[in-house]
């Protein structure tokens, strides 16, 4: 059956036109196997996605439409939809892609996943190697035991992917991160000293690794020596903010001020694990002369659509300072807008402006909740950068 069909046959022969509720599990039928999650179906704003202990994500509550079950994701444009099948639930998950839409077929079952922690030879931090189309990059991977099982994190140059959960078997396990975004799988088994398998992206896309166990010998990049720029000139933007107002390095609220500017789109994760950070920055130097600026690069490229993203963002984390639309999710078209930087590479990055309007530092990337001790190293980093700035003169 071809997966069209498939699709058809979900929107038009759904049964059972009921409200669902409670704890199901659920599964993205991946090319490379089956990603599992917690899904939580409430009438309520209590509706959850969650990738293990505490790691969970916002959805609305489940709305029935004759006999097709829809599951809004409002924070990343995206939805499930589903029809009964007995107990279980049936259909897709659905995203807004900028090169169209991505779809991935879903199901859920009543119930909750056993907890399936790993044995002590796999838990750690291990020194990855991603090898796709001769090219070589590096990772970390860091897997612990918690009260929900295997659980863990996959660690770039930039940041981290999020919190990973899932099981393990003998000598073989599978995490995944599914957000209502972002959708990957690692899946691997021990061979000896050394780890081996396969990082899923998306519904098809498979990149294999190997990994070694750290020895704690740098493996990573710092993220303050990915992207370089020209800091001789004033830093410079012009772009309109969703209600159609232009703003400028040049306008009167950055005069003179440390300015942030965060670049961000409301489809990234990563970014929602930023932004709160930023809000309570923002409120706690504001007084002495801080100012930040967003500029969301997304994933439609209809400004309508776009716009309605950031006021969500905006309106979600309660943010006082301007966000622009600058383009598109795509980092060399961001790049292109922002000709001073080199090396653009991640979503968000921030830059750190000193009062002359000139670059003093850029940092790549971001490390979220996932990754607690480097989460609040980031933000003592980020303050420490601020003070020291606002304690400069012109």
């Amino acid at each position: 059956m071809g997966f069209a069909f498939f699709l058809g046959a979900v929107l038009v022969t759904g049964l059972n036109a009921q409200q669902p509720t409670g704890s199901y599990r659920g599964v993205l039928d991946l090319a490379g196997g089956p990603l599992r999650f917690s899904l939580t179906l409430n009438a309520d704003t209590s509706s959850r996605i969650c990738n293990g202990a505490g790691s969970c994500g916002r959805i609305s509550p489940p709305r029935s439409v004759r006999d097709t079950l829809f599951i809004a994701i409002p924070d990343y444009a995206a939805s499930i939809i589903a029809v009964s099948s007995g107990d279980s639930l049936l259909g897709f998950y659905r995203n807004v892609g900028n090169r169209g839409p991505r779809v991935i077929p879903f199901r859920a079952s009543p119930g909750r996943w056993p907890i399936e922690p790993a044995p002590a030879s796999l838990t750690g931090s291990w020194n990855a190697t991603f090898t796709q189309d001769g090219r070589t990059s590096r990772r970390v991977f860091e897997f612990r035991n918690t009260s929900q099982g295997l659980e863990g994190t996959v660690i770039s140059n930039t940041g981290d992917y999020g919190n990973f959960w899932g099981r393990a078997e003998a000598d073989s396990f599978s995490i995944g991160h599914f957000d209502g975004s972002f959708v990957y799988m690692l899946t691997g088994r021990l061979d000896g000293d050394t780890l081996r398998g396969l990082f899923h992206a998306g519904l098809r896309t498979q990149t294999a690794w190997t990994a070694v166990r750290s020895r704690g010998e740098p493996w990573l990049k710092p993220p303050t020596e990915l992207t370089t720029a020209d800091t001789s000139e004033v830093f410079h933007f012009t772009f309109a903010d969703p209600d159609g107002k232009i703003w400028t390095e040049r306008d009167a609220l950055f005069q003179g001020k440390v300015v942030l500017v965060d670049i961000f789109g409301s489809w990234c994760p990563t970014c929602h694990d930023a932004a709160p950070v930023l809000a309570a920055l923002y409120d706690k130097y504001h007084s002495r002369g801080l100012e930040i600026v967003g500029l969301a690069y997304e994933v439609s490229g209809d400004p309508v659509v776009d716009s309605k993203q950031i006021r969500l963002y905006r309106q979600k984390f309660k943010i006082q300072f301007p966000l622009l639309l600058a383009g598109i999710n795509d980092t060399e078209a961001a790049a292109a807008t922002l000709p001073q930087l080199r090396g653009f590479v991640s979503f968000p990055t921030s830059i750190f402006l000193g009062r002359n309007g000139k670059i003093r530092l850029i940092h790549a990337g971001f490390y979220g909740p996932a990754m607690e001790v480097a989460h609040r190293r980031l933000i003592a980093d980020f303050e420490k950068e601020i003070e020291l700035l606002l304690n400069e003169s012109h």
